[in-house]
């Protein structure tokens, strides 16, 4: 009797299932916090573009200059679906292209871990990536930034690399040029490793080193190279022409050799080790560090035994350009986001050594029983039809199972009947008795060993989702509040804004929809005086720590009252005079700190 199989190739339901589970982990209260500072910069731009019309240019937050530091693929992608009404202006629109790449990337790596060592080393790849809680969750990957386009780009593009380098498929090629193009029209030099480490990747000494013929392999990357050219030059050539040299000196000068000979910000300076102890910590949060270390030694031993192009890709990969970008005097930790797969897939490679030992056992047992036709079992059994079935419930058990190990508790609805499940036990057994229901003693025998899965630290990723749950947007809902105010005229919309230091682009974000943001290093009387006293024109007025300070005991020497006020971020205050007032209660229960306004003694 012939072994029921998977539907499709094993791949695509590898990366079906990994992106679908990570998805529904990445859109997890996606909405529930305010954008953040470079996300306020970005989500801006969209928004510009889509109230003007104008999607060449995308300006620049709080004064509307034109925004030239990156060119705009990103801010089309998300600001398109909004356009259309595919998406809601929301938060949550604004980030969901992000969960979406966030979510390819995901299938990426199950991709290649289910290439390294199958179906263990995909799971708990995934599981170690979703660990790392930074990536996730700190200029992460379900924000809008640049990070998640950014880190499904390395991952795509270099899966297909390796398939042309083992394959030699022009189509494989040209995805290669597109994932790379989507890194260029995204972050610009950013995408610069990719194919550092495609070329670097070929230096592996072994027979055959290009997969065809030399002039058929130019050909190939010749169709990739043209789709990047085609695409990406329309853009820079517009840009071009209407400024000039700033397009350069933005781009090229500021943004490429002030960021990596010296620092746009002085708090990006950091010695030369700030990555490699960043990522030592978000390794150590995962409790997992151990077991990317034994997988790092693997790597180099498949390398060394084998000369496995995969293990030395990945190699390159995760080495190469830390060791390149750790010479720069400009760090940010999200600048490794790209290069923290490799890491994931050398835990998960560890992970699925000892599963590894038994595979050859488990085949032939399983090639033994799918042999046998099993007496005493009712004759609709052996149906094809229904032994799909049951195969598909397996599937289904093993998501089930895997969104358990992530999420903990889950709840569904079904035409009224409420569905609950919080054991990974309980749904893989279901799914080894399905499999060998249908007789697929392969798929039966894969899964039984995963009980190892749970005597291992990758608890981390479900630490990660609790995390994730931030319903922490102050600022949101204190713009909420103040518009009704702003348009019955009651109050004057916009805020000034009053320290020494930059202030996050967060608070001009919300406070630009309702007036001008005003900002200045020092308190002026004329000027932000009214905004305090004067009935006729109260304002929001953002202060630094000190200011506020100052400000405070100016005040009292005045015998003047402290209007109520908010701490949203740790070193700023936000004073909220008049009507405004009556917003501190929705800004604390959104998140925030109230600090309370104050008379002083006599009045």
């Amino acid at each position: 009797m012939p072994a029921v199989r998977l539907p499709g190739r094993p791949g695509v339901a590898v990366f079906a299932i990994a992106a679908l589970i990570a998805g529904l982990a990445l859109v997890f209260d996606l909405g529930s916090w305010d954008v953040e500072n470079d996300e306020a910069i970005y989500t801006y731009a969209v928004e510009r573009m889509i109230d003007t019309g104008d999607w060449m240019t995308a300006r620049e937050i709080p004064n509307d200059f034109a925004f030239l530091e990156k060119p705009p693929l990103k801010f089309w992608m998300v600001g398109v679906p909004i356009r259309l009404g595919l998406l809601p202006r929301t938060e949550f629109g604004f980030r969901a292209v992000d969960a979406l790449l966030g979510a390819i990337a995901f299938g990426y790596v199950a991709l290649f871990g289910y290439r390294l060592a199958g179906p263990a080393a995909a799971i708990a790849s995934c599981l170690i990536l979703f660990g790392l809680r930074d990536l996730v969750l700190v200029h992460g990957i379900r924000s809008n930034n640049m990070e998640a386009a950014l880190l499904a780009a390395y991952c795509g593009g270099l899966y297909h690399f390796l398939r042309w380098r083992h394959g030699g498929t022009r189509r494989d090629a040209v995805v290669t040029g597109a994932w790379f193009t989507l890194a260029f029209l995204t972050k610009f030099v950013a995408a610069a490793f990719l194919p550092l480490v495609a070329l670097v990747s070929l230096a592996l000494p072994r027979p055959g080193l290009l997969p065809k013929p030399l002039r058929a392999c130019l050909a190939d990357w010749l169709w990739a190279a043209a789709l990047c050219v085609v695409a990406s030059a329309p853009w820079f050539v517009y840009e071009y022409v209407q400024f000039g040299d700033k397009l350069i000196e933005t781009m090229f000068l500021q943004h490429v050799f002030v960021r990596f000979t010296a620092a746009l910000d002085p708090i990006h300076l950091q010695p030369w080790n700030h990555y490699y102890l960043g990522i030592a910590r978000m390794l150590a949060e995962t409790r997992c560090e151990w077991l990317v270390a034994a997988g790092a030694v693997l790597l180099v031993y498949r390398l060394v035994r084998d000369r496995d192009g995969l293990a030395w890709t990945l190699v390159v990969w995760g080495v190469l350009p830390l060791a390149l970008i750790s010479g720069l005097s400009s760090k940010v930790l999200h600048y490794t986001y790209p290069f923290l797969p490799p890491l994931a897939l050398a835990g998960g490679l560890a992970l699925a050594a000892p599963i590894s030992m038994f595979r050859a056992r488990l085949d032939r047992v399983a090639d033994r029983l799918e042999g046998v036709r099993l007496r005493g079992l009712p004759a609709i059994l052996s149906r094809p039809a229904v032994r799909r079935g049951f195969l598909i419930v397996g599937v289904l058990a093993v998501v089930v199972a895997a969104i358990a190990l992530v999420a903990g508790s889950t709840k569904m609805v079904i035409g009224g009947l409420v569905l609950r499940n919080s054991s990974v036990v309980r749904p893989l057994v279901i799914a080894i008795a399905a499999f060998a229901l249908a007789q697929a003693w392969r798929h039966a025998l894969t899964w039984a060993p995963f009980a190892l899965l749970l005597l291992l630290p990758l608890s981390a990723a479900r630490e990660t989702l609790l995390l994730a749950s931030r319903p922490a947007h102050p600022l949101r809902a204190l713009h909420d509040c103040a518009r009704p105010l702003v348009e019955a005229g009651r109050v004057r919309g916009g805020a000034y804004a009053v320290s020494r230091d930059s202030v996050p682009h967060t608070y001009a974000f919300y406070a630009l929809p309702l007036g001008t943001w005003d900002a200045t290093t020092a308190f002026d009387p004329a000027v932000h005086g009214p905004a305090l006293d004067d009935p006729a024109q109260p304002r929001a007025l953002v202060l630094s720590g000190r200011a506020f300070s100052d400000l405070a005991m100016q005040r009292l020497r005045e015998g003047k009252p402290i209007p109520p006020a908010i701490r949203a971020h740790p070193n700023l205050i936000v004073l909220l005079p008049g009507p405004l007032g009556a917003c501190v209660d929705d800004a604390v229960r959104a998140g925030a700190r109230s600090v309370g306004g104050f008379m002083p003694h006599g009045t």
